[in-house]
Order: structure tokens, then C-alpha cells, then sequence
């Protein structure tokens, strides 16, 4: 049995669609499933939860990245397969499957496909899938959030940035690893599992979804000229190639901010401290 949530709303209504192929991808192959429709914030991770505490363990996320990120917390650690009809505003997370762009020929991929576990990551008491930090592209992602009628993929998120250039301010943040405490002023820190943000920018160009680690990328602060220098590499991800750039990789690390927003898998979420853990194998997808 397959519970199928969906965010009919995603991608500017193309969930509408995506949905009613995905439903008729598993009536073709002669699959049961029940299918719950999100109307609200938070609707997914309440669906998902009850779904896994029924014991039904196949989960179809038919959004975006926003959807994704709701299921993944409902789900909270507990066996499932989660399966992705991908038609929100970036689909970033499922750009590291090398899915078809179709949202049902996406889902037949997957389930010809073979199981494989792949990493999750945890902030605080909160699950992402695919990238969190904050700085600049917290910016941005507030004012691309005004430019979504544009349509999909990263458009809007190239309006977002534009507009936040005039908002910016670095940030002042006292970061922890490895028992060592440092402060500093950034633009920007990205903490990734996966590699993309923001419709395609390819923020943490190493990471991989299945390797026990974080790839973490820290920008110092910047100018407005130098972040524009900067987003000229960021969107093919050659910005780790500057010197105001630090990557390297871990499994757990702090950031305290007062007053920061920390942005999860797209979702902006308030907090003054981040403790970031990566949690390996912890979720079953077939791709």
C-alpha cells in the first residue's frame, strides 16, 4: 500500500497535474494506494506521521522541496521508502537523482528502481533532506518568495537575489567543530547533504546525499560588489574556488547567532543556535 500527499499547490498549481499522473502510474501497474491532499502548512508531516504509525511504510511526495521537507519530519526517523513527483518552484533536493523532469515518468523510474539508503540531516529537533544555513541566501529566499508567480525552476530565485542585494547585511555568527569555538563575520554558511539551492545554484557542489557527511561552505563577509563576484560562481558552483570561501566536511557541528533565521531545505525557521547532526542511512528512497 502507497499513501500518496500531495501539495496540489506546488510549482503554481502543477501538483494538480502531477498528481493525477502519478495516481494513474500505480492504477496501470495494479498498485493499491490511498491518497491525502495537503491544504495548510504542516498538513504534509501531520499525513506522513499517521501514515508510518499505520504501518504504511511507502510514501509518494507529489511537490516540491517544501513538501518533501514536511514528510520527512512526519516520518522523524522511523523506517519508510519515500518515492518524489516532483513539481515545486526549485526541486532541488531531486536534482541529485537524476530523475526524468516528467513528474510520472519520474515516479516509474523509481519504482523499477532498486532500494538505497541515503543520509538525512537534523537541526536541532528539526529533519532536512538537502541544504541549511543561513546568511544572503536567507535573503534571498524571503524576496524570491514574491516572485513565485514567475513559474518554476530559477527565475524567481534571480529576482529574489537581486532584490536582496539592497537588504543585506554580513552576519555575526560563533560557529563550533570539532571542539573548537571561532566567531566570525559571513555572507553566507551552507551546511549540505545535497548540492542545489534555489532552482538549480549549485551551492555545495560536493556534496552527496550518501556519504555519512556534511559538505559545509562558508563564505566571509562581503561587499555588495563581492557577493555579486561571488554569485557569478555560486549558481555553476565555482565559488569554492575564491578566497573568501571555506568548505570542508564533518558530521556535526554548532552555529549560534542571536536572532538568525536558519533556512531548511527552503522552509525559514527562527533560532538563535543550530546544532546541525547528520544521521547516516536513516531514509529509503529507489532511485
Amino acid at each position: 500500500m502507497f499513501q500518496i500527499i500531495a501539495n496540489q499547490n506546488s510549482g503554481c498549481g502543477a501538483g494538480t497535474k502531477a498528481l493525477r499522473g502519478a495516481e494513474e502510474v500505480l492504477r496501470g501497474r495494479g498498485l493499491g494506494f490511498q491518497t491525502a491532499v495537503t491544504e495548510k502548512a504542516g498538513d504534509a508531516t501531520r499525513i506522513a506521521d499517521r501514515a508510518v504509525s499505520e504501518g504504511i511504510n511507502q510514501l509518494i511526495c507529489v511537490g516540491g522541496d517544501g513538501t518533501i521537507f514536511e514528510i520527512v519530519n512526519g516520518i522523524a526517523g522511523r523506517f519508510a521508502s519515500l518515492y518524489f513527483v516532483p513539481c515545486g518552484t526549485g526541486n532541488d533536493f531531486v536534482r541529485m537523482l537524476s530523475l526524468p523532469a516528467d513528474p510520472a515518468k519520474a515516479l516509474e523510474t523509481q519504482l523499477d528502481g532498486k532500494p538505497r539508503r541515503i543520509d538525512v540531516g537534523r537541526v536541532n529537533d528539526r529533519w532536512f533532506m538537502n541544504i541549511a544555513g543561513s546568511g544572503f541566501d536567507v535573503e534571498v529566499l524571503l524576496q524570491a518568495s514574491r516572485f513565485k508567480r514567475l513559474g518554476q525552476g530559477i527565475l524567481p530565485y534571480l529576482m529574489g537575489i537581486f532584490t536582496a542585494l539592497r537588504r543585506f547585511r554580513p552576519l555575526t555568527v560563533e560557529i563550533t567543530l570539532d571542539g573548537r569555538t571561532e566567531t566570525r563575520e559571513i555572507t553566507i554558511f551552507s551546511v549540505g547533504n545535497g548540492s542545489y539551492f534555489g532552482g538549480g545554484m549549485k551551492a555545495v557542489p560536493r556534496a552527496r546525499i550518501d556519504d555519512g557527511l556534511f559538505d559545509v561552505i562558508i563564505a566571509d563577509g562581503m561587499s555588495r560588489l563581492s557577493i555579486l563576484k561571488f554569485l557569478g560562481r555560486f549558481i555553476s558552483g565555482r565559488h569554492t574556488e575564491l578566497a573568501a570561501i571555506r568548505e570542508f566536511r564533518c558530521s556535526e557541528l554548532t552555529v549560534r547567532c542571536p536572532g538568525m533565521t536558519v533556512e531548511l531545505d527552503g522552509e525559514l525557521v527562527p533560532m538563535d543556535e543550530a546544532h546541525f547532526r547528520i544521521l547516516p542511512g536513516a531514509l529509503e528512497i529507489h532511485a
